[in-house]
This record gives structure tokens, sequence and C-alpha cells, in this order.
């Protein structure tokens, strides 16, 4: 009787993964758009002006059912936190950041989808220092001045992907680095998202 039930829990059991296996393969359609947002770091000099701050944007994707590499194309608006310096200034730092990502999935799972990411993109990087010096151009007080550059950059990081019935989950943290004149520009961003 013992044996019994464990063969109709067995069975039970593969119905359920298989019934998941296969919804999963009817609802993940190869073309793809979504939503991310999160947290993001700067690293490297983008450190000593500015601090953790956020960051949205929405993306276009392309993933074929059988081959493990698919495409992305994302925009993002990222905002770095101010940086407090003595003496009243302050620092932060903006970046807008358009990328052309391949990703190659590790495991070719039903649900859980563990994957690398990596492209190139272009970036504008805009910083903004004030500081309150005796006296400046527009009198005394705080003097706001501004830098903006678009220079090229390359990304790469990994993630996780979960399948849901008619959406997907992932969790993605990538590193990118801009190739802005004198120092290169670094940023880690940890985003979560949603792809229908």
């Amino acid at each position: 009787m013992k044996s019994s039930w464990s063969a109709v829990v067995v069975i039970v059991g593969l119905l359920v993964i298989g019934g998941t296996s296969q919804s999963g393969a009817q609802i993940s359609s190869p073309i793809g758009f979504g939503l991310v947002g999160g947290t993001t770091s700067p690293s490297g000099h983008l450190s000593d002006v500015s601090k953790s701050g956020w960051h949205a944007g929405a993306f276009l994707e392309l993933n074929l059912p059988v081959v493990p590499v698919g495409f992305r194309l994302e925009g993002a608006y990222h905002q770095l936190g101010t940086a407090h310096f003595e003496g009243g200034a302050t620092s932060s730092a903006r970046v807008l950041a358009g990328t052309l990502d391949a990703t190659y999935t590790l495991l070719p799972l039903p649900v859980i989808k563990p994957y690398f990411i990596g492209g190139v993109g272009e970036y504008n990087v805009k910083t903004d220092v004030r500081h309150l010096p005796v006296s400046c151009s527009e009198g005394v007080g705080v003097c706001p001045s501004q830098i903006s550059e678009t220079a090229f950059g390359i990304n790469a990081g990994g993630g996780v992907r979960v399948q849901l019935s008619g959406f997907a989950l992932f969790v993605e943290a990538k590193w990118h680095d801009m190739f802005t004149n004198g120092n290169h520009v670094q940023m880690v961003p940890v985003s979560v998202g949603l792809r229908f």
C-alpha cells in the first residue's frame, strides 16, 4: 500500500512538472519587451563625484525557444546620489544608457534560467558640481558647474530568470565601463526586471 501511494505521488509530480514545462514553452514568446529598475552603484572615478542611486528602463528582447543565445536592446536612466565635501561642495551624476547585449542561457530548464549578458552601448554622462567660493560670476553663493559627455562603452554581467504564467521575472547585475575622456567611468546596476 505504501509503495502504491509513492507511485501516485511520483506520477502526480511528473505531471505537474511536465505541465509547467509545456505551459512555459507555450507562453514564452521569442520577442518580448519589459521593464527594469533597481539600484546603481558608482565605481572607480565615478564614485569620487557621486553616491549610489537608482535606475529605471525598458527593453526589447529576442530569445529563440531552442537556441541558448538571445539579444536585448535596452535604454535606461541612472540617477546617482549626491556626494558631499568639506566647505559645502556637492556633486552628483546621471547616466543615460543605450545598450545592445547578447544573452547566453546556461541551463535549458523550463522555469529557472541562469544566464550571462554582455555587449556594447552609447552613454551620456552628466556631472553636476556645486561649490561655495568667495565669489563667482553669478555673485556670492553656490556656483553650479555641469559637464556632459557622450561616450562608447561595454558591459557584462549575469542574472537569473524565472518563467511564470504569461511573463517572466529576473534579477540581474551588470558592470558598465564608459570610455570617457581621461578616466573611464564605471557603474554597477543591480536590476529587478519584468518581461512580457
